[in-house]
């Protein structure tokens, strides 16, 4: 029992001192890689060795001795030791290098020494390159848009053998698998990788279909990469940026589709009128459409057309709105006859052209009274005739205006209804008949009808007293008939006839003549009144002067004697404007109203009564009367007469008529004719 107890002792010992002496990797080996022809180091370093111990590297094959130390067996010619061993710092370093590797160069290899408690093997791997890139087979002629693609790739040599993979761009395609072929003569090695896409799209088209041929070696052998551009066949798109163009006349559009597909497809424009049809736009290929300058016939709907040969073609449409000012037509004429009177609706309608579409309405010229269009007249009659215009507003352009006349023919139209008038006997009547007519009335006739309903033309000679005038403008024409000292025979009804080639037209007069002129009356009467008034008191005065002067005595011989010795004095009509002194003379007479406007006026009194002259007597002062008479004249009452007022006055008991007027000029009338019959007409001296 003591003898193994003390051999156990002892081997504990010598593990102890074993351990305390053993070395240890600082640099341990790593398997490597290396091509072929190339050279590959192989990294290997000890920390705790002493100078006793010694290095060695084994390899294939089966771990053959290479090295001790810094020494190669000459069966390694192409191999060396390189590093520090032995270096007496209980470190060294053993790097095994091979030159022009080869494939038998390939194997595990160690690096060891005797107090090394577990080396290490590691491999070294002799990497062959394929000798070309990857092979893509397969159709890779153009497919149409649906179609399917089939494309196998294939990688020839190389060791180790590559693993393949496909991309389109940068987008692999996953759930791939390769497949490895060895040939017949066991010397060339190939794998395989086919890629199916059942559904092509036109986003394939121009797809960068590749395949990567990797042997796993990024840093030492970079992949091998083949590939193809595919083109897919799809039918055109077309895509426009602007539908609606709104340009004035004048300016340019530039109308664009955009197009897309395989092959590049070809554009061809068509412009669709209003009426639905198409026609084809000459000279205009390409993807723009330039209209300059544009003109209104441009305006409407563009399509531009894409095809490629791939159906279906694709189309798009571009709407060219083209403002414009408005414009009137010529649909109706600038003069239109028109019957009077006529019961049929009468319309006149207005038609423009412009963009934006025109507000078309009507006025007459020269005014801001505005109608509907088209223009209606229920009833024309000549009223309506004149000038009128076909207004066409826009919101952005100027007016358009065109003129239409209406001309209104047919029979005469006289202005006004039946009247009546009243007069007093002895004034004057005016009547006036004013006739619109086109034709000009060819005559213009008056009747006279008696209470009695005796109906007689008026001619000349036919009543006392009668004028009849006539005046002709653009617009109407008047007739003016004057009657002078009207009497109650006068009365009754007066009617004018116009007539012309399509007709005619009556008015009627009621003339009724009634009671004397009793303001003529009160007015002699008052003129007399004063007359005689100063008449006496002249009188009185000039007796009394004459008293007073024969008063004074030493006159009273004198006077005496002038003072004859009879006088036969009889009594005589003293008239105002031959009395000694001055009297102030009779004011005029207002003057009368017009006589051209129909109605009553008053009397011509200043045409009849004439106001007394000036007194042109002597007037002699006072101091001249040397012989007063004793006796006073004797003053009868003024009565101014005259055998013709004295007729006027028997005859028909009233005074002179009341005008029936417009305010009319006479002078612009010409005298149809003047009625002489037997009635006489006072005259204006006698007054």
């Amino acid at each position: 029992m003591a003898d193994y107890g003390g051999n156990m002792l002892l081997l504990t010992f010598l593990s102890l001192v074993l351990k305390v002496h053993a070395a240890w990797y600082s640099v341990e080996p790593q398997p490597t890689s290396v091509l072929l022809g190339g050279s590959v180091t192989i990294f290997c370093a000890f920390d705790g060795i002493n100078k006793n111990d010694a290095v060695h590297w084994f390899g294939p094959p089966n771990l053959h001795f290479i090295s001790e130390g810094t020494s190669v067996s000459e069966k390694y010619p192409r191999v060396f030791v390189s590093g520090q061993g032995n270096s007496g710092d209980n470190t060294g370093v053993y790097n095994l290098n091979i030159r022009d590797v080869r494939m038998e160069d390939e194997g595990v290899y160690r690096c060891s020494t005797f107090s090394l408690k577990e080396p290490e093997d590691v491999k070294l791997t002799v990497i062959v390159p394929p000798p070309r890139p990857p092979i893509i087979m397969g159709d890779r002629s153009p497919r149409e848009e649906g179609g399917s693609l089939h494309l196998t790739c294939r990688s020839e040599g190389g060791r180790p053998l590559p693993s393949l993979a496909w991309y389109n761009g940068t987008r692999r395609y996953s759930h791939l698998t390769s497949t490895g072929v060895v040939s017949n003569d066991n010397l060339l090695n190939v794998v395989e990788q086919t890629l199916d896409v059942p559904y092509l799209g036109k986003w394939d088209n121009g797809a960068n279909f590749s395949c990567v041929a990797d042997q796993g070696l990024p840093n030492l052998l970079p992949p091998k990469t083949t590939s193809i551009l595919f083109q897919v066949l799809y039918s055109p798109t077309v895509f426009v940026p602007r539908t609606y163009f709104k340009v004035r006349e004048g300016e340019s559009a530039n109308l664009t589709c955009l197009t897309n597909g395989n092959p590049i497809p070809e554009v061809t424009w068509r412009k669709t009128s209003a009426s639905g049809v198409q026609r084809r736009v000459n000279d205009v290929r390409g993807q723009s459409n330039v209209i300059q300058p544009v003109s209104r016939l441009d305006a409407g709907t563009y399509q531009c057309k894409a095809d490629n040969g791939i159906q279906p073609v694709d189309t798009a449409s571009i709407k060219l709105d083209v403002l414009y000012p408005p414009s009137i037509r010529p649909t109706f004429d600038e003069k239109v006859n028109v019957l009077y009177d006529n019961e049929e609706e009468f319309f006149l309608e207005c038609k423009a052209d412009g963009n934006p579409t025109p507000r078309v309405r009507w006025r007459r010229k020269n005014t801001d009274l505005y109608f509907s269009n088209p223009l209606r007249f229920s009833r024309l009659d000549y009223q309506t005739e004149g000038t009128y215009e076909c207004v066409a507003d826009s919101s952005i352009f100027p007016q358009d205006v065109k003129d239409a006349v209406i001309d209104v023919i047919g029979k005469p139209d006289i202005r006004g209804d039946p009247e009546t008038a009243h007069a007093t006997q002895g004034s004057s009547v005016t009547l006036l008949c004013e006739v619109t007519s086109d034709p000009s009335p060819g005559s213009i006739i008056w009747y006279w009808r008696s209470v009695d309903g005796q109906e007689i033309e008026l001619t000349k000679g036919s009543i006392d007293g009668l004028t009849v005038r006539q005046k002709t403008t653009d617009s109407y024409t008047e007739s003016l008939l004057i009657l002078d000292h009207v009497s109650s025979g006068s009365s009754g009804d007066y009617i004018c006839k116009a007539i012309n080639m399509f007709g005619s037209d009556t008015r009627e007069y009621r003339v009724i003549v009634s009671g004397p002129p009793v303001i003529m009356i009160a007015i002699v009467t008052g003129v007399l009144v004063v007359s005689i008034l100063l008449t006496l008191v002249a009188v009185i005065f000039i007796i009394r002067r004459r008293d007073v002067i024969c008063g004074n005595r030493s006159h009273v011989k004198e006077c005496k004697e002038s003072q004859p010795t009879h006088l036969n004095i009889e009594p005589c009509d003293v008239e105002l404007d031959n009395v000694e002194c001055t009297t102030k003379p009779i004011p005029p007479p207002r003057p009368d109203k017009d006589p051209y406007a129909i109605g009553i006026s008053y009397p011509r009194l200043g045409a009849h009564v004439r106001a007394p002259e000036y007194s042109t007597a002597d007037r002699r002062k006072q101091a001249e009367c040397k012989h007063p008479s004793p006796h006073r004249h004797r003053h009868k009452k003024y009565h101014h007469r005259n055998d013709h007022v004295g007729r006027v006055e028997r005859d028909y008991q009233v005074q002179r008529w009341e005008v029936v007027s417009k305010t009319k000029d006479l002078q612009p009338y010409g005298d149809v004719f003047v009625g002489e019959g037997s009635m006489d007409i006072p005259d204006r001296r006698d007054f």
